[in-house]
């Protein structure tokens, strides 16, 4: 563990907060996959099933800057407890309904209340984070929200796939919900650290899309996200292509092997650079490895490159949160760390739909692929058009901070 995470580990808030993040965050990663397998086993319907899952990761988009700024206003405590019981109890909902062959219409309803519920873990991490810590060490506290966030994709469908071997698709998804719920409710006790007790004045607010270069930040995460979408189809579509589509699984898993690995390496060293100025590089080491994607045909040699993606992807989006720090005051940076979640969720949809629409037209495996380094290389070209903008920080920005 680097040595500036075993300093934020030090803080018995961040220690918990991450452990128990970890463990709400691990229907993320499995609450799609249960959804179509839980609901094929009774209706035999992938329609149903996929219209659900869909509905679910639109609501949750669509809630991100809400939960945002109800954090703002009354804290995540709260927040975490509320959307982790509602959550868990949609998810168990459609659980129980599939079984007793309900309409499709309530289904697709308790997945919208199951998306609107997801539990702003990430956000509610660096909102109290970014209080608890001095600047320095800001790189690190992000790092680490985006290395639990990516551990808990890793390993709910590990547990998942385990629990639904021993018994059933629908046992295993209530189980999952259970250490979900779990962790949710650990998080909201532990979360009245120093910074969530930050100080929430009453006063006029303005909406955060008009602070000083908010919108173009999100267009730059609605771009991050249609790369990560791109990829999600390409891997399936070349594994495939290639005779081997087991290996789908591998290739988004090098994405996210190698953000765990450029985390750490992210978090452990002493950055002298402005963070616009970081975000622009890490942006174009994207751009060139996804670049490189495109040629490949050995799929080891595509998993490699994916990984190398990875090493730069996870340290973009810490360091994107940095840059919102400097545009954002602190009364209002749940929601704009919400707005970030959104723009990232819809870019991802966007993205998977322009890819797959393009590969069916092209009938070219490496669509996908395409659209990503496009993706990449845009939002490189915006952050390095917009640098000077970005690099100056307005005088509304993060007051308070240390």
């Amino acid at each position: 563990m680097p040595r500036r995470y075993g300093a934020l580990y030090a803080l018995p808030a961040i220690r918990w907060q991450a452990g128990a993040g970890l463990l709400a965050q691990v229907t993320q990663g499995t609450a799609g996959v249960g959804i179509i397998l839980v609901l094929r086993g009774h209706s035999g319907s992938l329609v149903l099933a996929g219209v659900v899952v869909a509905a679910l990761w639109i609501a949750a988009a669509v809630a991100r800057p809400i939960q945002g700024r109800l954090i703002d206003r009354r804290g995540s405590p709260e927040v975490m407890a509320v959307c982790g019981v509602i959550h868990g109890a949609a998810l168990a909902g459609v659980v129980g309904l599939s079984s007793l062959h309900a309409p499709g219409w309530l289904l697709v309803v308790f997945g919208v209340l199951a998306g609107l519920a997801l539990p702003p873990v990430s956000t509610s991490m660096r909102v109290a984070w970014a209080g608890a810590v001095d600047l320095h060490q800001r790189t690190a506290a992000y790092s680490l929200v985006y290395l639990v966030q990516e551990l808990a994709i890793l390993i709910g469908p590990v547990i998942f796939a385990g629990l639904t071997a021993a018994s059933s698709a629908s046992l295993a998804l209530l189980a999952v919900v259970v250490i979900a719920v779990s962790g949710a409710l650990v998080f909201a006790a532990s979360a009245r650290s120093p910074g969530d007790r930050r100080a929430r004045a009453p006063g006029p607010r303005r909406g955060v899309l008009r602070a000083a270069n908010m919108q173009l930040l999100v267009l730059v995460a609605v771009l991050i996200g249609s790369m990560v979408g791109g990829i999600q189809v390409a891997a399936p579509i070349t594994a495939s292509a290639r005779g081997a589509p087991a290996v789908a699984g591998l290739l988004i898993a090098a994405v996210s092997v190698g953000g765990i690995i450029g985390a750490a390496i992210y978090a452990s060293g002493r950055w002298r650079t402005a963070p616009t100025a970081r975000l622009l590089v890490l942006l174009a080491l994207v751009t060139g490895s996804l670049a490189l994607v495109i040629p490949a045909e050995s799929l080891i040699v595509i998993g490699g490159l994916l990984m190398t993606a990875g090493l730069s992807l996870n340290p973009a989006l810490s360091t994107l949160s940095l840059v919102v720090d400097q545009h954002v005051c602190t009364r209002s940076a749940g929601e704009a760390f919400g707005w970030l979640s959104t723009g990232i969720a819809g870019g991802t949809g966007g993205g998977a739909a322009i890819a797959a629409t393009f590969a069916q037209h092209q009938h070219d495996p490496r669509a996908g692929f395409i659209v990503a380094a496009v993706a990449a290389a845009t939002a490189t070209l915006v952050v390095l058009a917009a640098r000077r903008r970005l690099s100056r920080t307005p005088a509304v920005s993060r007051e308070g901070a240390r």
